[in-house]
């Protein structure tokens, strides 16, 4: 545990984490726009209805907004109880050797690191909870009063399906969502103790994080023409 908040306790780290944390948030927003313009001519030539809409932005926009004091809440309640309210951490390291004054201390920086991260995660949830509650509206045809009556009716009783989807947009943007069968693996391997002691946890201390993070990057990039999901997505007229 000193370990751990021993290599994260560098202003840099935090600057970082904050940083990229906004900057993947804001990135949401032109996404939106472009899968927009992206869907309108794949519609056409796959002879489907629209799935994705340009009134998705706004509504990402808002949304992001309005989760601003839900993540404020979420911060707190770090500060207060060292966890974040999803017990998931961007870290995979959860304080528990130490407690009191002692373990308040020593785990300051991960603290911190949770604190950033639980603020950003309110934010991300309600963008993605919004756009796509607008997205759904949208796909059933609705226009003017009757679409935003519907859109009204989804943000005060979302189905279970859709909070799970923008939680699992929300983990995304961090870089939290649950590690692949590759990574499990590593993370297995890494975890495997050598004469009783998992030795490899301080050579390697963080795993699905950075993944995640070069697989956000690799999707992004022009190597994510090789994604096997977007011509999934491609072949399945989604």
């Amino acid at each position: 545990e000193i370990f751990y908040n021993s290599i994260l306790s560098g202003p840099k780290t935090h600057i970082i984490n904050q940083l990229s944390n906004i900057i993947t948030a804001l990135g949401a927003v032109p996404e939106r726009g472009f899968a927009a313009l992206a869907d309108y001519p794949l519609s056409l030539l796959q002879a489907r209805s629209r799935t994705r809409f340009l009134g998705e932005v706004p509504a990402n926009i808002v949304g992001m907004a309005k989760g601003l004091p839900e993540g404020v809440r979420g911060a707190l309640f770090v500060w207060k109880n060292g966890i974040p309210p999803a017990q998931l951490t961007k870290w995979e390291f959860r304080p528990k050797a130490f407690t009191g004054i002692s373990g308040r201390i020593i785990n300051f920086p991960s603290t911190l690191l949770e604190m950033a991260d639980a603020m950003m995660r309110g934010i991300n949830y309600r963008g993605a909870l919004s756009s796509t509650i607008y997205r759904i509206a949208k796909q059933g045809g609705l226009k003017g009063k009757a679409l935003l009556e519907r859109i009204a009716e989804l943000e005060l009783n979302p189905s279970q399906k859709i909070m799970q989807e923008a939680a699992k947009i929300a983990e995304y943007r961090l870089f939290r969502q649950p590690a692949g069968k590759f990574t499990a693996k590593l993370m297995g391997l890494r975890d495997t103790e050598i004469l009783g002691f998992p030795a490899l946890r301080f050579v390697i201390p963080f795993l699905r994080t950075p993944i995640n993070l070069v697989k956000f990057g690799l999707e992004r990039s022009p190597l994510g023409v090789f994604n096997p999901k977007l011509w999934q997505t491609l072949v399945t007229r989604n």
